[in-house]
């Protein structure tokens, strides 16, 4: 396995974190989870315990990974946001970037705040990331944001959960 590929989500893998159908150990999920398209299997290695070459290649079997020069499979187009999932392109406020469904899907906000926590957190975003999936409305994305943010604060500091609502500010 070549440590400087870059991997990303096939539709399959999309779904696959998104169903959480229990086909995928925990370890496992957590690669496929921290796959996003960017960042080398030697950038993810160190947000992971143990050796992740394995997970890598039963994702890439399983097909829920390609890398990311691939264009076999198609990209999942976004969902069509609600109407009442989009008011403007950006917050006015500092804090409405705690609210990212504001200005881009709730799906488009599930998926940043899970790839934000998991660059932050790692492994340890995993149960905030899951409940984020889960949700179903904007109240509930938004408190479910509010925990993350306390989340952040507490392990690493309000600079973290600042930067956190930043980075779901940027379109």
């Amino acid at each position: 396995m070549d440590e400087a590929r870059v991997y990303r989500k096939t539709a399959a893998g999309q779904i696959e974190v998104a169903a959480r159908s229990g086909s995928l150990s925990l370890a496992t999920r957590r690669v496929l989870i921290l796959v996003d398209g960017k960042r080398s299997v030697a950038e993810l290695a160190p947000l992971l315990p143990g050796e992740i070459g394995s997970a890598i290649d039963m994702l890439v079997e399983k097909g829920y990974i390609e890398p990311a020069g691939s264009v076999d499979a198609a990209p999942v187009a976004p969902a069509a946001p609600a109407a009442s999932a989009t008011v403007s392109p950006a917050p006015r406020t500092l804090s409405d970037v705690s609210d990212p469904s504001r200005f881009m899907s709730i799906d488009e906000a599930k998926r940043r705040a899970v790839r934000e926590l998991t660059d932050r957190l790692g492994p340890g975003a995993e149960y905030i990331a899951l409940k984020i999936e889960q949700c179903r409305g904007v109240d509930e994305l938004r408190a479910c944001l509010h925990d993350a943010e306390r989340v952040l604060v507490n392990t690493l500091g309000e600079r973290a959960a600042q930067e956190f609502r930043l980075a779901l500010r940027r379109r």
